[in-house]
């Protein structure tokens, strides 16, 4: 493994199927296949919230509750596409790595499960960085 791989290994400690099963719902929720999707995700996102806020600031119309609820779900939904995005492109990061190091040991033909793929690339690596040392016989004697 080259120096870069181990740095990145080393600093970061994480979980990465965890990181991946949670990549893989925010990739369900964002993946926009037809145009009715991606208008549907545009209007959620970005127009509702301006048509709420030039209501509030140039009719000096009062914060209903539907205002409200508006710009929560649009706040909700950039917080999950911010972190989507994010953990895009730390998978990314991993595709890398594991292609630099020889490619990862399993694949899958469905593109749902890639990064799981990858996750396991990463793991092996980390095992392979960080051997245990102890099996679990000999830790039942400490």
């Amino acid at each position: 493994m080259t120096l870069h791989v181990n740095q990145y290994l080393i600093l970061n400690n994480t979980d990465y199927f965890a990181v991946a099963e949670e990549f893989t719902i925010l990739k369900q929720l964002f993946k926009k296949d037809t145009i009715f999707e991606k208008l549907n995700f545009w209007i959620d996102m970005v127009i509702y919230p301006i048509m709420s806020l030039i209501s509030i600031i140039v009719y000096n119309q009062q914060i209903g509750i539907f205002t409200i609820i508006s710009i929560h779900k649009a706040v909700t939904k950039w917080q999950q596409y911010l972190r989507y995005l994010q953990l895009k492109s730390e998978i990314h990061t991993w595709k890398e790595i594991a292609n630099s190091t020889g490619g990862p040991k399993i694949s899958t033909n469905d593109d749902t499960y890639i990064t799981y793929v990858f996750a396991d690339a990463m793991q092996r690596l980390r095992n392979h960085l960080f051997p245990t040392f102890l099996s679990k016989k000999s830790t039942k004697r400490l």
